[in-house]
């Protein structure tokens, strides 16, 4: 009968360890990782679009008029000559919230989130048991911010014109044995108004080119 030697013996159980060892990491890598991401990309989203809309929240409130953003001028006859905007104060808004929302986003992803191990088996009958795998939130650069606005017709003679802030940012989730960056996004009306009259073809007024918004009257 073959005898394997102590030292043979040893040696063979650790290739075993290894071989095993590496067949795990190759199903976690490959099957496991890219299901607990998935998973996890809809929950990351949901709090980093949270987190921006509070600091819009926070920073403009109810306390923002279309006013307070835009003066619309007018002829002698009434008629609308310009649409300009106040671009020191849509700057400073833009400011805030942009430095706000990373704070938001730092507070809501440091608790991070979980996914239940039976929820990525696919298993009705084992979803949402068995132990959570931790799954962290790391922002990613900053929140940018930029101004947009959307006119509509509203009527007979009359346009809505509604202005809003979209706010976008770079978030990294971090699993067992990986990671992935994703791209988030959110657009929030701050204000609109309903506008009587023509809305002239050229209605920006600004101090420079880096303060020009891409305002172009929606044909829709």
């Amino acid at each position: 009968m073959l005898q394997i030697r102590p030292k043979n013996k040893a040696i063979i159980i650790l290739l075993i360890i290894v071989v095993t060892a590496v067949l795990i990491f190759i199903l976690i890598d490959t099957g496991i990782k890219p299901t607990i991401i998935a998973m996890s990309e809809a929950k990351v989203e949901y709090i980093a679009v949270l987190a921006m809309n509070n600091a819009v929240s926070k920073i403009l409130g109810s306390n923002i008029k279309y006013t307070d953003l835009t003066d619309v001028l007018t002829d002698k006859d009434g008629k609308i000559t310009m649409i300009q905007y106040n671009t020191i104060l849509i700057n400073t808004l833009a400011r805030e919230t942009s430095t706000l929302a990373q704070d938001e986003i730092q507070s809501l992803g440091e608790a991070g989130i979980s996914v239940p191990l039976g929820s990525i088996t696919k298993s009705k009958l084992l979803s949402g048991r068995g132990p959570n795998i931790p799954v962290k939130i790391i922002p990613v650069g900053s929140v940018s911010t930029d101004f947009s606005d959307e006119f509509r017709q509203a009527g007979i003679n009359q346009t809505r014109h509604k202005i809003y802030l979209e706010l976008k940012t770079q978030v990294r989730i971090v699993v067992p044995l990986g990671s992935e960056i994703i791209t988030v996004s959110t657009r929030v009306p701050i204000t609109d108004t309903i506008i009587v009259g023509d809305v002239p073809d050229s209605y920006v007024n600004v101090d420079n080119e880096d303060q020009m918004l891409n305002l172009v009257p929606d044909g829709d």
